[in-house]
């Protein structure tokens, strides 16, 4: 980087005062573009030291001979290795000028200014330079993306009548963005949970798998490493990984039985596909764990297409409405590094039609006659399904009503729990209520169900709905 300074007009002239120089208006400017480094280098206990493009000051008219201090201050760090004298080097790309530099203060890795004394035996002309090769620690607000509020440097030269020049405003010496970035989305158009299949399959193509969302690695290549040139990449010098996981939460009951390779140990329930090829490294009924390598993530990055996550169901058991979501995290091996995480909601599991559900229906065969009534407050006919659970959690499935479509606007006459559970017995003979008590969803093929429990008194003579 070039600290310039400039001539305010071409009427300034370079003036000699018994051998000392007199200061010249102007400004010394940033002659290159700040290096960009990358933000995950800057988290939590950092120590990392970046390598900014050395800082060259351009005088703007001559120096004569005599001895002049050089201040250089940093703002937003410090120096990330020691200066010494011939960290500041003199050259005479303007002429035949001749000056030494020794450094008396400052300059050590606690410090963020130094000072060098310049002896200068041969007259210095316009353009001769100063150059200071310098590395940064603690560049914190590098932490977050920014091309403004990274480090700066100011420059400044005196002799024993003043400056030497104006010093000019603190450049930027560094700025920052972000290297690596973690998306998801979710599937439009998805299809619904099929109530029409008793709620253990799919609409559309695919009756046996539901594409959950997407998500994706992304690697922009400008900012860099430490070392201001390498680009930062995942599995790669300063971006290789200590772990990586994407875990996706939901009802994975349904997903539990799925085994499409005759392997009951490789987790088909819930893969992901597109970047890569993988089923789930673990599977619960509430969470698909995948466990990836700092390779995969590369991969993944590297991918043309998102990663896919599928839900795959045996068919058999009941589908849950719910929002899956996910959590991805990459963690890497740098100390102090800022590891990449992402909380995101994947798609929607709705069924078609609408559903609602009786939290409390009495023992079929208790003191107290209990009934259900359901309402088709839709505008289209339809069956409903009614799924019977007991205290237990056992669920299950079958027609209310024996099937019949229900018109829109009709309502059921008063039917008794007794019979739901006739039913419930005839689809599962091992279904059981025992003593206690059942709750039950009903899912119609149409909107605006509503269902209604009604509780008759032993006498007979007063009711109660809930």
């Amino acid at each position: 980087m070039n600290f310039k300074r400039n001539a305010l007009s071409a009427s300034v002239a370079v003036a000699a005062i018994a051998g000392a120089s007199v200061a010249q208006a102007g400004t010394w400017l940033n002659g290159v573009t700040a290096r960009s480094y990358s933000t995950e280098l800057f988290g939590t206990g950092n120590a990392t030291v970046i390598s900014p493009t050395t800082a060259v000051y351009a005088l703007a008219g001559g120096v004569a001979t005599g001895s002049q201090v050089v201040d250089i201050t940093l703002t937003g760090g410090t120096w990330g290795a020691a200066l010494t004298s011939a960290s500041l080097a003199f050259a005479a790309t303007g002429g035949t000028g001749a000056a030494t530099t020794a450094m008396v203060a400052g300059g050590a890795t606690t410090d963020s200014t130094v000072q060098y004394r310049v002896s200068t035996t041969i007259a210095l002309t316009s353009n001769d330079t100063f150059t200071l090769t310098y590395t940064i620690a603690g560049a914190n607000a590098l932490g977050t993306a920014t091309t403004t509020g990274g480090p700066t440097l100011a420059f400044s030269i005196v002799d024993t009548i003043g400056n030497v020049d104006t010093p000019g405003a603190a450049t930027v010496v560094a700025t920052s963005a972000d290297a690596i970035t973690l998306s998801a989305a979710t599937t439009a158009s998805a299809p619904n949970i099929d109530v029409t299949n008793g709620s253990t399959q799919f609409t559309g193509g695919s009756t046996l798998a539901f594409d959950m969302g997407n998500f994706d690695i992304t690697t922009t290549t400008g900012p860099k490493e430490d070392d201001g040139t390498s680009a930062f990449v995942i599995n790669a010098s300063d971006a290789v990984l200590s772990s990586a996981t994407a875990v996706v939460t939901g009802d994975f009951s349904a997903s539990l039985g799925v085994d499409a390779d005759s392997n009951t140990t490789t987790n088909d329930g819930v893969t992901i596909s597109g970047c890569l090829a993988a089923n789930a490294t673990t599977l619960t009924a509430t969470t698909a764990t995948f466990v990836l390598s700092s390779a995969n993530a590369a991969t993944i990055g590297n991918a043309a297409t998102d990663c896919d996550l599928t839900m795959n169901v045996d068919g058999t058991t009941l589908i849950a409405s719910q929002t899956p979501s996910l959590q991805l995290d990459l963690v890497y091996n740098g100390t102090g590094y800022a590891d990449e995480s992402l909380t995101a909601s994947l798609t929607p599991m709705t069924k078609n039609g609408s559903n609602t559900t009786e939290q409390l229906l009495l023992n079929p065969t208790g003191a107290y006659d209990n009934f259900v009534r359901v309402t088709n407050g839709g505008t289209v006919a339809g069956v409903v399904f009614v799924t019977l659970i007991n205290d237990a959690g056992d669920s299950v499935s079958f027609n209310f009503n024996d099937g019949a479509s229900m018109a829109a606007g009709s309502s059921s006459a008063l039917i008794p729990i007794a019979d739901l559970y006739a039913d419930a017995q005839a689809a599962d003979a091992t279904f059981d209520v025992g003593t206690g008590k059942l709750r039950a969803v009903f899912e119609g093929e149409f909107s605006g169900i509503d269902v209604q429990a009604v509780t008759v008194s032993t006498d007979g003579t007063t009711f109660a709905t809930f």
